[in-house]
Formats: structure tokens, sequence, C-alpha cells
């Protein structure tokens, strides 16, 4: 069984571009969301002062994450971008050999 693969560069272009939108969007939520994921004390009392910065420590630790989440993305779309070129590339001179007659 010989193994072929179809690659489309098109494809792998257009995936890029629903990646990079997916990051967009995640980072113009958490551009928005960020400041209400912070919030103050409810009252003076100890529950609510621990209680908000129980919180308050939860975003500390989300947003971080979510931007990694964000750049990763991002590095995954540059990647099928220079995978796209790569075959594009492959393909121009495979076509240009075997016009050539090679």
């Amino acid at each position: 069984m010989s193994g072929h693969v179809f690659v489309s560069p098109d494809a792998l272009l257009a995936a890029a571009a629903q990646l990079e939108a997916v990051a967009h969007r995640m980072q113009a939520t958490l551009d928005a969301s960020a400041p209400a994921l912070h919030l103050p004390p409810a009252g003076t009392e100890e529950v609510s002062i621990l209680t908000a910065s129980h919180f308050n420590s939860i975003a500390d630790s989300f947003l971080p994450s979510a931007t990694t989440g964000i750049a990763e993305l991002l590095g995954a779309a540059a990647t099928l971008r220079k995978q796209a070129a790569e075959y594009e590339g492959q393909d121009h001179s495979f076509g240009t050999a075997l016009a050539a007659g090679m």
C-alpha cells in the first residue's frame, strides 16, 4: 500500500485564518472582561475580604493562562502559514522540474 498525502495550502491558510480569528476574539473578550474579573470586597468583615481575595487570586491565575492560550493559537496559525508556503514552494519546484523534463 503506497501512502500519498494531499496537502492543500489553501486549506492550511484557511485554518490559520480561523485560528487567528478565534485568538483575536478571545483577546477582545479578555480585554473587555478583565476589569470585571477583579472585585472589591462586598463589606469590611473577614468573610467578604477573604472571598474577594479568593476570586481575585483565581482571576490572577486565569489571565496569564488565557494570554498563553491566545499566543499558542497565534503560533499554530503561523506554523500553518509557514507550512502552506513550504508546500507551495515544493509544488512550484516540482512543476518547474517537470516542465524542464527532469
